[in-house]
């Protein structure tokens, strides 16, 4: 992989982070909540976030079960992203690979989190 390449990835990363604490700095408030009047699945991920930054996964729970989960994925993306970028490896290709074979079960669990964030009125 090019060095631009590998500069732009990090750059996106960054970017997402900024994003991130953009809405929680502005509280920046749900569009799909705010245009349809009902949660969706991903209702509460940021106030979940920030109780995962604070060790309170308990608290993560309450706000949207998929909290917990998604931001482990999402570590292990980012770790798998780097490694692939520094040593020239596909293991991030591999691990997309296997998600887009499981695709239903993802389907699933987003669809099981909307149902419970509506029913707790998140």
């Amino acid at each position: 992989m090019t060095k631009s390449k590998k500069i732009l990835i990090l750059a996106l990363y960054i970017g997402l982070i900024l994003i991130f604490l953009f809405c929680v700095k502005f509280h920046i408030q749900c569009l799909f909540k705010n245009f349809f009047h009902i949660s969706c699945p991903g209702c509460g991920l940021t106030r979940a976030f920030i109780a995962i930054f604070n060790f309170n996964f308990l608290e993560s729970f309450s706000y949207n079960i998929l909290a917990f989960p998604l931001f482990c994925f999402l570590i292990i993306v980012f770790i798998l992203d780097l490694y692939d970028l520094f040593f020239n490896k596909n293991y991030l290709i591999r691990l997309i690979n296997i998600i887009t074979k499981n695709y239903s079960l993802i389907l699933i669990l987003l669809l099981i989190s909307f149902l419970i964030n509506n029913y707790r009125g998140i």
